[in-house]
């Protein structure tokens, strides 16, 4: 992800990779004077203007302020706020992505093999048609495609021309909030992503065909509800479909403990998924009905800052009793130095299955999360991660990170899971518990608000558990991202 001033934030979600998140850079420089006057005869100083802000969630960006003509000065402003009639306007906008990269020994040198790198290209165009304050109309459509991937192509690297956003959004004022009603396909996202992320780190992203009824609030409560299902991907065009065999409905709730943006924020998550053809290290594919339950926390007393999340899942896994949880948090401090250096420490924990003979079923689903350290193959199932971090800014455009992490599995019974939730090894392959040592590290730069380069390394010491398991070579990553927003 492409880290920011923010530096805290972006190490608490060192999940993807740099350069594929939130863009915050300075804004352009006011207009000069009219014609005929001195900046002592211009008009009375007003607020300094906006940056130039690209979220996460294309569709949370808000381009309203371009609303008066005389705000509207370059090209790109035009195109964010395209008047249609009335008090109705139309905002355009997209996304290129390119990533270069060479992937050594994938899936710790089994299976098919990469051996001379790939190139990846993620095309993304979108237009936001509000009528009124009240009505507005979200389309995107994404082109996702890989060359050169001799170790294979899945959905998440190939996936051509589709839909994949489209939906329709009522907004009212009720009391001191908004309420929101959205219908369509749509990304989702819930806090800090680490149960429900759109696959931004992927070639491809992905989002859900549901509903969902939203109330903000500027203080007090805000939560929502949601209910839809889940895509079923195709690689083709225009072939991505309601995946019916996966449905999907809850509830969020969260509010600030205090007030102020470093105030700690509380955060409730629950969610009912019903899923077919999953079989994690048992071999045996079959239905996981099953309920998460979420607690997150997160704050910031300078210079310190903090976020930890604790989640427990119960429900029905082929007539098996489900028993799993996850905790994930962080912690850093910043330093006073022009270089803003930061360091933290990272832990994860995902619990897995104890006794494959027995009535539970203990593997944690990590449904949509992102990676657990930069580029891997890793989810987090049944894993154990303590990853040391450290971020800094050598110059005012460009963040350099390095991270460690070490990986243990949690229940010598179960295996160890790829990012798509399918066994990496299995549970019988090995007995010890160490499945290796990571070291990563990036540097991001932000030409400008609209462009970034990133770079990203990694190696991965292949631990006892691997060896255990027969081809265990050492596995190494390097990828170079530029990435263009509009």
């Amino acid at each position: 992800m492409l880290l920011t001033t923010a530096a805290a934030a972006a190490l608490m979600s060192a999940a993807a990779l740099p350069a594929e998140a939130e863009v915050v850079q300075t804004a352009p420089q006011a207009a000069p004077p009219l014609s005929g006057q001195s900046p002592a005869q211009s008009a009375p100083p007003s607020a300094p203007p906006q940056p130039i802000t690209f979220r996460p969630l294309n569709y949370d960006d808000d381009w309203s302020r371009f609303s008066d003509p005389a705000a509207r000065t370059t090209p790109w402003s035009q195109i964010k706020y395209i008047p249609v009639g009335g008090d109705a306007w139309l905002s355009l906008g997209g996304e290129a992505r390119w990533r270069a990269e060479y992937r050594g020994n994938e899936r710790f040198g089994r299976g098919l093999q990469d051996d001379d790198g790939n190139l990846q290209q993620r095309l993304r165009l979108w237009g936001d048609l509000h009528l009124g304050s009240s009505v507005r109309v979200f389309a995107e459509v994404q082109d996702g495609r890989t060359h050169g991937l001799d170790s294979g192509e899945p959905v998440v690297e190939e996936n051509r021309t589709d839909l994949h956003q489209a939906f329709i959004e009522t907004r009212h004022s009720v009391g001191d909030g908004a309420l929101k009603l959205r219908v369509g396909r749509q990304e989702f996202a819930v806090g800090m992503s680490r149960i429900f992320e759109p696959r931004e780190g992927s070639n491809a992203r992905t989002g859900f065909d549901m509903a969902r009824v939203m109330y903000d609030r500027p203080t007090g409560w805000s939560g929502g509800v949601f209910a839809g299902y889940a895509l079923r991907e195709g690689k083709a065009s225009f072939d991505d479909a309601t995946n019916f065999d996966y449905r999907i409905y809850g509830g969020t709730l969260s509010r600030r403990l205090g007030t102020g943006p470093s105030a700690p924020r509380l955060e409730f998550l629950y969610a009912n998924t019903d899923r077919l053809g999953l079989a994690f290290d048992t071999g045996v594919a079959g239905r996981d009905d099953r309920d998460t339950f979420s607690v997150r926390l997160d704050g910031r007393s300078a210079p310190w800052d903090y976020d930890v999340e604790g989640v427990i899942q119960r429900g029905d896994y082929r007539g098996r009793d489900i028993e799993a949880w996850y905790v994930s948090g962080v912690v850093g401090r910043t330093f006073d130095h022009r270089w803003a250096p930061r360091v933290a420490l990272r832990v994860d924990a995902a619990s897995g299955d104890k006794d494959r003979t027995d009535n539970v079923q203990g593997t944690y689903n990590q449904l949509y999360v992102p990676p657990i350290s930069l580029r891997t193959d890793f989810g987090v199932s049944n894993l154990v991660s303590i990853q040391p971090q450290v971020t800094f800014r050598p110059l005012p455009k460009t963040t350099v990170g390095l991270v460690t992490a070490g990986l243990w599995r949690q229940s010598k019974e179960d295996g160890v899971y790829l990012l798509s939730g399918l066994p990496l090894r299995a549970g019988t392959e090995g007995d010890s518990a160490f499945v290796g040592w990571r070291y990563a590290g990036f540097v991001t730069y932000a030409v400008n608000p609209f462009w970034s380069v990133a770079g990203v390394v990694n190696y991965t010491d292949a631990g006892d558990f691997l060896k255990e398991t027969g081809t265990a070579e050492d596995q190494s990553y390097v990828g170079l991202i530029v990435t263009s927003k509009f």
